[in-house]
């Protein structure tokens, strides 16, 4: 996974071995910052807040903060790896292929797609899913041949999906790509290859949004119900 501490200036993202001043691995460092970056995203809030920035420090360098209930397990574990204090102690494993930016582009409050081109926001968009990978991509299989789509497979968990009619500018191709976080929390990119952005744009908010409903957590730009409602909560 890669980040990098200068995207986060706040405090509240900066690992325990960079406040002390005491010299540290950057790498490591960046686990710790994508860590929080994690939290925000799937909770809505910072783990570590204090308006006392000496109260701040310690609860970072203790690593001290609660889970919301609707934490799998499994997300649990990721994120208390990411955020130990302990930097030796940071070892993922098999590593991720997205990256912080990819992250942050999914949390409301760390949210940088005003920096993009308006025509690039609309060719992509993404959304979480708490179910399997198997399970995302037999839905959206199922989902494209009931919207007349021919289903390409490539490797690394990534389908395209074909319209068989030119349109305008050409057939309309679709790629949807999965990316996992654990095995039960995956990210799913889906973006225009090629066609027109206005069919495109028909068939994502008339087929393809409707229809995966059932297993979308939320969509970019978007919260679970039940994630604004912890927040609200949390917040009063």
């Amino acid at each position: 996974m890669v980040c990098s501490t200068q995207l986060v200036e706040t405090p509240a993202y900066v690992a325990p071995e960079v406040i002390s001043r005491k010299g540290y691995d950057g790498a490591k460092a960046d686990i710790w910052s994508c860590g929080v970056i994690l939290y925000v995203l799937l909770a809505g809030y910072l783990p570590f807040h204090d308006a006392n920035l000496i109260s701040l420090y310690r609860k970072i360098s203790k690593a001290e903060y609660k889970f919301p209930n609707w934490f799998s397990s499994e997300v649990r574990k990721l994120v208390s790896k990411m955020l130990d204090p302990n930097p030796n102690k940071k070892e993922l494993g098999k590593p991720t292929s997205l990256n912080a930016f990819d992250i942050i582009s999914l949390s409301n409050g760390l949210d940088f797609s005003g920096f993009f081109d308006k025509s690039h926001q609309e060719k992509q968009t993404k959304f979480t899913s708490m179910h399997s990978a198997s399970t995302i991509i037999t839905k959206l299989e199922d989902t494209a041949k009931n919207l007349q789509l021919e289903v390409k497979k490539k490797d690394g968990g990534l389908l395209k999906l074909e319209g068989s009619e030119k349109g305008r500018k050409g057939a309309l191709s679709i790629e949807a790509e999965v990316f996992e976080f654990t095995p039960s929390f995956h990210l799913v990119e889906v973006k225009k290859s090629s066609g027109d952005t206005l069919e495109y744009t028909q068939v994502l908010e008339q087929g393809l949004r409707p229809a995966l409903k059932d297993i979308v957590w939320a969509w970019q730009g978007e919260k679970h119900e039940q994630q604004e409602e912890q927040k609200n909560a949390h917040s009063s």
